[in-house]
């Protein structure tokens, strides 16, 4: 059940990569690796906590609590089968608003 989970995180986490500019893949490259644990559990709970308590911000605000869930859901494995389901959501929902299909996969 867990390696079906994580499977399903990173196949949904390598569409994403499709979608977003080079530095930003780049980023989800790098947070992905195992070396980048120490880095990822802090960062991602700072981003919750500031988008719980500061979610009026401009540049820092409540979009940034998906973004911590989905750094955390790499060490959390209950986290990984939402997450995984929000991202496949958001880019259908991305894919949609942009007039391209959305890739099936078998």
């Amino acid at each position: 059940m867990a390696k079906d989970s994580k499977r399903q995180l990173d196949h949904a986490v390598d569409d994403l990569e499709h979608e977003v500019p080079s530095k930003a893949k780049r980023f989800i490259e790098w947070a992905r690796s195992e070396r980048a644990r120490w880095v990822r559990i802090p960062l991602a709970l700072a981003l919750i906590a500031v988008g719980i308590l500061a979610p009026y911000m401009p540049v820092v605000g409540v979009e940034d609590v998906p973004i911590g869930l989905l750094l955390l859901s790499y060490d959390i494995p209950f986290l990984r089968k939402p997450m995984a389901a929000l991202i496949e959501w958001l880019i259908g929902l991305w894919r949609r608003l942009r007039g391209k299909s959305p890739q099936r996969r078998s």
